[in-house]
């Protein structure tokens, strides 16, 4: 395969994969502010998931103008509508690498997330209808790439991506949720809903016999490696597909990239051996700075750029 091919197969799964994480917090969250956190601040969900540059910061006053402003906007660089759009731009580009199938599934979300409708329910009546259709479009993009896909490096590269995405914006929901509990009277609500965003929540019920502790959650979030967003999960996920590229990858780069990946890893489980909630506040930037370091040698080794 391409390099080339490679990087937009890849890129297209991130973006999708962050396209479906930032639908799920919105959700839980909207739900959240209209049901238990009644002072719900829309502005530290625009400061964590909005443009991060000062002179492009965005000051909201209500939850529309939120919604609006990381679903809808088009100039926003990490809006779900800016997403979709490269998703569907790096797809176009390798049509012939993809299924028919899988290039309609992305067609049909990009014309949902321009619907006129669409728009008519985040800002003027139920939001959480118009966030259901987009994360319906999404489960059937995942559905379709399991169904459509051949099993050969395009399916290989995807996954990849889409396992390195999700455990960043795992990372990043949970520092999210953090700072929300920072001046919080009850942390349990707000425990609930990083599970609800994480699609974890009946998973804890069923697996933890404890009512929310945040060594549970963390556990789970971190930890658990039969839960399918926990950090531990995505990597191993990550390191499953990988392996797959020796037969096709120059012996020192696959060697290089598989040292990055596995020594992640071993930090992940020597953090869980200190079963300390604290650790934490150390574990999140040591495992960003090694994702930063994995993301330049796929780049630079893989993806053919300097």
């Amino acid at each position: 395969m391409l390099s080339r091919v490679a990087d937009s197969v890849f890129w297209m799964a991130r973006y999708l994969e962050r396209t479906d994480n930032l639908l799920r917090l919105l959700r839980t969250d909207y739900i959240a502010a209209q049901d238990e956190l009644l002072d719900y601040d829309w502005q530290l969900l625009i400061d964590t998931f909005g443009d991060d540059t000062p002179e492009k910061k965005v000051m909201v006053s209500s939850y529309r103008e939120a919604l609006n402003h990381l679903v809808l906007h088009r100039q926003h660089e990490y809006s779900i509508f800016t997403n979709i759009v490269r998703v569907r731009e790096n797809a176009r580009s390798v049509q012939d690498y993809i299924t028919k199938e899988l290039w309609q599934s992305l067609n049909d979300f990009f014309h949902t997330i321009r619907n006129p409708e669409t728009k008519n329910l985040i800002l003027h009546n139920d939001p959480v209808t118009a966030l259901d259709i987009l994360l319906r479009e999404s489960i059937i993009f995942y559905g379709t790439v399991d169904t459509t896909m051949s099993r050969g490096e395009g399916y290989t590269f995807l996954n990849l991506g889409k396992y390195i995405e999700r455990c960043l914006q795992t990372l990043d929901i949970l520092e999210f949720k953090r700072k929300q509990m920072a001046n919080a009277e009850t942390e349990a609500v707000h425990w609930k809903y990083l599970l609800y965003a994480l699609s974890g929540y009946e998973f804890h019920t069923k697996a933890y016999k404890n009512s929310l502790q945040d060594k549970e959650v963390i556990h789970q979030v971190l930890y658990n490696k039969q839960f399918p967003h926990s950090v531990i999960y995505s990597l191993g996920q990550m390191d499953r597909y990988f392996q797959r590229l020796v037969d096709v990858s120059q012996p020192e780069h696959f060697a290089e990239i598989e040292r990055i990946i596995r020594e992640m890893i071993e930090s992940i489980n020597t953090y869980q051996k200190k079963e300390s909630v604290a650790a934490i506040d150390q574990l999140i930037p040591d495992l960003r700075l090694q994702f930063a370091n994995l993301n330049q040698r796929l780049s630079t080794l893989y993806f053919g750029n300097s």
